[in-house]
């Protein structure tokens, strides 16, 4: 059975164990872009959040996950040397109360970050640079009511490992009702 299917089927099937129905199936061009990483179970697994709705895959033979959040908001996937990491994290908008604009002016804005490229769209900013001596990548997308990011911070060392691993990471991330708990 294709993996993305998988994953899904065992979403509903957790949802109707615990009593809750899962409104619909992520949209077609959400499946598409996960499917085109997701479905590289040799290389990625992907982290559903079912509180905040999105979905990110990672890479499984590079970096291990510590476990959702105590807030359920977000994880953290490290490598083993410690030389890089992966968060990811999110909240309700209404809450945060942040225009895609505002978030991309508080990013860049960070202590300790040189921002070296940046690019917003209509829902969703990219940025990255350096951290001390360290590369990061983050991005950020505003849909379905819901503020979800993740960035990945690494050595330079792991810029030939990780260039691919970011375009996989940036397509995959995707929010959806359909991965939240309805």
């Amino acid at each position: 059975m294709h993996a993305f299917a998988t994953v899904v089927l065992t979403l509903l099937l957790c949802l109707a164990a615990e009593g809750k129905a899962a409104a619909r199936e992520p949209a077609a061009s959400t499946r598409a872009r996960l499917d085109r990483v997701c479905a590289r179970t040799t290389e990625y697994a992907c982290y559903t959040n079912h509180k905040y709705g999105y979905v990110l895959a990672w890479p499984k033979h590079i970096l291990k996950p510590l476990g959702e959040s105590d807030a359920g908001d977000g994880q953290v996937f490290v490598a083993q040397s410690g030389r890089a990491e992966l968060r990811c994290w999110a909240g309700f908008n209404d809450v945060l109360e942040q225009t895609i604009p505002q978030a991309f002016a508080q990013a860049i804005n960070e202590p300790g970050r040189q921002v070296t490229y940046q690019h917003m769209g209509k829902n969703f900013f990219v940025i990255s640079g350096l951290e001390g001596r360290n590369i990061f990548y983050r991005k950020t997308l505003l849909d379905y009511g819901v503020l979800a990011s993740f960035e990945l911070v690494y050595a330079p060392s792991y810029k030939t490992l990780f260039d691919p691993v970011i375009k996989d990471l940036s397509s995959s991330f995707s929010i959806d009702p359909a991965f939240g708990y309805q």
